[in-house]
């Protein structure tokens, strides 16, 4: 059969086409959608009047969007083909490892972008094999701290907003905090006298190279499972979060978009600079006065913004990105918007001269030098032809943390 033609199946009426052509479409549907955007905010159209002219506007735009919210369905797949593989080889993992395993998935209808999905598999293959050696105890094992003897490894999924949340928990002996703790102080990750808290000592065992298995399988003790993972998830824009309890067993959570081609985002305006925040992070958007934006934390001499009877630490972009020009601002610090956003470590406040609209962009990853920016998940084409850095606030509250 000639390639260009699509199979049809007439029983079911579904066709199947190449996932390149349907990137090809996304790819021109986001170019259609900056082309509309820039057209009606053209500035030739100043000072004409245009009867009925907003009424279309506002009817194109709704049209397109509509388009590209179709466009994105036909790239989104039930995440149930990844976990029916990775069910396939709890098997290959019991027989390897000699223990019993239950593995049940929750969720397996979820729908994620094809593109996202073709990349998970290895990566949370990583994470069960690492649960399956490390995690679950042998059945006598098990049975000695009162559990059953099969062990249980649980895969779910399910869409919160605009992300799909994936998590692998398992119910075994849970991360060794002693013996990560005394790995990472040897790699010069920790100071001898620091006593990391939990959520950051878990993230050691993202680095390159990082295990602290005594012998070498052919599952684990090579120090690159976990590492695959952070790059997988690095690449996707989204975060791997970690929780763990010694003897009750260890939870990794991957929050991944549910599409890579548009993101809906609010546009900011600090110093000249435009940045993009995806809607769903916003928390609120607030008119501080002096006072509030002026607090001091007595724990870490942190700058904190007065919240709800409580505070909140502040991030000043114009800090953490150096180099920002801050000489001829329109705005002074005291008439500047807080926009609060939720992050899994908190709450945080950013400051920011303008809230400039909220827009469906077109999302573009940065490469080359380009990559390297930090607390970026890449840059948002705007209507007007103008690009914003899209912040990734997770990392902005790292570095906080970090301070």
């Amino acid at each position: 059969m000639n390639q260009a033609r699509a199979d049809v199946a007439a029983e079911t009426g579904l066709m199947r086409v190449p996932s390149e052509r349907i990137s090809r479409l996304m790819d021109l549907v986001a170019e259609l959608s900056l082309s509309v955007a820039e057209t009606v905010r053209s500035p030739d159209l100043d000072g004409l009047e245009l009867s009925h002219f907003e009424t279309a506007v506002h009817r194109l735009m709704m049209i397109v969007h509509e388009v590209q919210d179709a466009a994105t369905d036909m790239r989104l797949v039930a995440i149930d083909d990844v976990f029916k593989r990775l069910r396939r080889m709890v098997r290959e993992l019991e027989r390897q490892t000699g223990k019993k395993i239950d593995i049940q998935t929750i969720g397996a209808e979820t729908q994620i972008d094809k593109l996202v999905a073709d990349r998970l598999y290895d990566p949370l293959l990583h994470v069960l094999r690492n649960a399956a050696d490390h995690g679950l105890e042998p059945p006598d094992e098990r049975l000695a701290a009162g559990k059953s003897d099969t062990g249980l490894i649980r895969l779910t999924a399910a869409q919160v907003g605009s992300e799909v949340r994936i998590t692998v928990e398992d119910d075994g002996r849970g991360l060794n905090r002693k013996r990560i703790l005394a790995k990472a102080r040897e790699r010069g990750f920790f100071a001898e006298d620091e006593e990391p808290e939990p959520a950051v000592l878990w993230k050691v065992i993202f680095k390159d190279g990082f295990s602290t298995a005594e012998t070498v399988s052919n599952l684990s003790g090579r120090g690159v499972g976990m590492d695959v993972l952070n790059t997988t998830m690095t690449a996707l824009r989204r975060r791997i979060l970690v929780d763990s309890q010694e003897g009750n067993g260890t939870r990794v959570a991957l929050h991944i978009p549910v599409s890579l081609a548009f993101l809906d985002c609010i546009i900011l305006r600090l110093a000249g600079q435009l940045f993009a925040v995806p809607i769903d992070v916003v928390s609120e958007i607030l008119k501080p006065d002096a006072r509030q934006l002026a607090g001091i934390s007595a724990q870490n001499g942190a700058e904190v913004y007065l919240w709800r009877n409580g505070s909140i630490p502040v991030c000043r972009l114009t800090e953490f990105f150096e180099g920002m020009d801050t000489k001829n601002r329109t705005h002074q610090s005291g008439q500047q918007v807080i926009i609060v956003f939720q992050t899994a470590n908190g709450p945080l406040a950013i400051p920011v001269d303008e809230i400039l609209d909220r827009q469906q962009v077109v999302m573009k990853p940065l490469t080359g030098r380009l990559a390297q920016v930090r607390a970026s998940y890449g840059c948002a084409l705007l209507g007007n032809g103008d690009v914003a850095l899209v912040l990734d606030c997770e990392r902005l509250v790292q570095r906080e943390g970090s301070a």
